[in-house]
């Protein structure tokens, strides 16, 4: 059975929701988290500290909050 993977162009283990792959195993490049909104920039995740910089760190929607 296929599980779908998330592309993680960063390697921060978050994946970008719109590009997926179908796979038996993670293939590389590739995540089972969702939730990166900045996948070219590794310290931007949902995990991520938010810090005052003008940018969304955390993926939660805000910036600098």
């Amino acid at each position: 059975m296929q599980t779908q993977y998330y592309q993680d162009s960063d390697s921060d283990t978050y994946g970008n929701i719109a590009v997926t792959t179908g796979a038996c195993s993670l293939p590389g490049g590739y995540s089972t988290n969702t939730g990166d909104c900045n996948d070219s920039v590794g310290t931007i995740n949902p995990v991520a500290t938010e810090i005052c910089d003008g940018l969304d760190n955390d993926c939660d929607g805000t910036a600098d909050e």
